[in-house]
């Protein structure tokens, strides 16, 4: 498919969301048809914009690294970032983080980008979703979700290689993340969590902080026993 059918296609994705948008805010829409339609034109207008990222040459280039160690030393905490990361998906319609976008790409193609980063997460493949974050914070250097998540993804990475320096980075990058929005929980949810488990002398008192404010911003339910757990 040519670049022009490919724009055609995007812009009529695009459309259709913000159709099927005001027909579910004016109850024209049921829930469940809402989110599955929805759901099917964001998975389409992400693969529609991957095609066209490929036929300009700007794919992001991800370094190549050796997960078969992940998986050997770092099997039962990786099942614990997939859970942290699959509560980032929160439902369809709700506000995301650094949503309101100045400059760089529009907003519904950010948007679609950060989806994208996301299901990539869930599905525990870390390096595909870092270079999609990364991509969307070279193009909205304030967007939070991308900072947080380049943030948590890099410690994980950095863990995976056994690269101490780069863990530590990683988590000052999340501590940053914090500051930048006080009703966003998942930067003191994944910083309390990263503390706690990637650091070899971490400091009670600064994880059990964190965890609280994490609680105290009402962080989707399957997060919440997570972090629970951190205190016990």
């Amino acid at each position: 498919m040519n670049s022009e059918h490919l724009d055609d296609e995007r812009r009529f994705l695009l459309g259709s969301i913000r159709d099927l948008e005001r027909e579910h805010e004016v109850g024209d829409v049921a829930p469940e048809d809402f989110h599955a339609l929805r759901d099917g034109y964001i998975a389409r207008a992400a693969a529609v914009l991957r095609e066209i990222e490929g036929e300009q040459g700007v794919q992001p280039a991800v370094p190549t690294r050796h997960w078969g160690r992940l998986v050997i030393t770092v099997a039962a905490t990786l099942v614990v970032a997939i859970a942290l990361g699959i509560f980032v998906a929160r439902s369809a319609g709700q506000r995301l983080p650094g949503q309101s976008l100045t400059g760089g790409q529009p907003a519904d193609e950010v948007a679609l980008q950060l989806t994208e980063g996301r299901r990539l997460m869930n599905l525990g493949q870390v390096a595909d979703s870092l270079a999609i974050y990364e991509q969307v914070q070279q193009s909205e250097p304030d967007n939070v979700e991308a900072i947080t998540y380049v943030a948590w993804l890099s410690v994980l990475t950095a863990d995976a290689a056994g690269d101490s320096a780069g863990v530590q980075e990683g988590i000052r990058q999340l501590a940053e993340a914090t500051t930048l929005d006080e009703t966003y929980a998942d930067p003191h949810c994944l910083l309390a969590f990263a503390l706690h488990n990637f650091t070899g002398d971490s400091d009670p008192a600064l994880v059990q902080r964190e965890a609280d404010t994490c609680l105290s911003l009402n962080p989707p339910a399957d997060m919440v026993p997570l972090i629970e757990e951190l205190g016990d």
